[in-house]
């Protein structure tokens, strides 16, 4: 994140003479010109890699349950629920954490630079990224509730189908309601536009709702190996 707002009036000032360029931002939700609409494309991949870690905490979880790990935890006073929680929770603060840092470390270097892009927008633009991890956590739970041997395969197939899709989105005039299958796609193109926060809120009211539905199925259900 300091790399990119070092970099971000250079490459904005390199790329605002590109009118594909721009239609690429467009299609991804943005506009404009400059370090925010370069910043707006940057923050899409820190929203993949936050992804990723939600993922990959997904699959640490599962392979806890397939190895017999959780076994010799759950036959000592540590509830299914208990366990569970604190195992989504941990990676739901790093990933605030990280959040936050990028967007911090942005606006460190976009300042270094006089970008011209202030605090606020780029702590917003960090905050932004947050929703479409929570979701890959909660849809994952809910996998891991259900069907567990699935569980790895979902959280990560929704990462790279929803990288996909955007990018396909960002090159041809794509159907919206594929479009409105990425998580990613629902993410405004912060800084360069405000946040959706209503479009935030419902991504985590839905990751909430399917973590608390896998964590009852889960309560439920026998353990299952790998």
């Amino acid at each position: 994140a300091l790399i990119m707002g070092f970099i971000s009036k250079s490459a904005g000032d390199a790329l605002s003479g590109s009118s594909s360029f721009r239609q690429v931002l467009e299609k991804l939700g943005s506009r404009g010109t400059g370090p925010e609409a370069y910043l707006s494309f940057a923050f899409l991949i820190v929203a993949t890699l936050l992804a990723l870690i939600a993922a990959g905490q997904v699959s640490a979880a599962r392979s806890e349950e397939a190895e017999g790990r959780l076994d010799h935890l759950l036959v000592r006073p540590l509830s299914r629920w208990g366990w569970l929680v604190g195992r989504v929770s941990v990676p739901a603060v790093v990933i605030l954490i990280c959040a936050v840092t990028a967007g911090v470390f942005a606006w460190l270097g976009a300042a270094s630079q006089d970008a011209g892009v202030g605090f606020a927008r780029l702590f917003e633009a960090g905050m932004n990224l947050v929703p479409p991890a929570l979701l890959v956590i909660g849809i994952g739970t809910l996998v891991e509730g259900v069907w567990p041997r699935a569980a790895s395969i979902a959280a990560y197939g929704l990462v790279a189908w929803s990288f996909l899709v955007d990018l396909i989105g960002g090159i041809i005039n794509a159907n919206h309601w594929l479009l409105d299958t990425s998580v990613f796609h629902q993410l405004s193109g912060a800084p360069a536009v405000a946040p959706d926060w209503t479009s935030a809120g419902a991504m985590l009211a839905l990751g909430l709702g399917a973590g608390v539905l896998g964590a009852v199925v889960f309560e439920r259900r026998d353990l299952s190996s790998a």
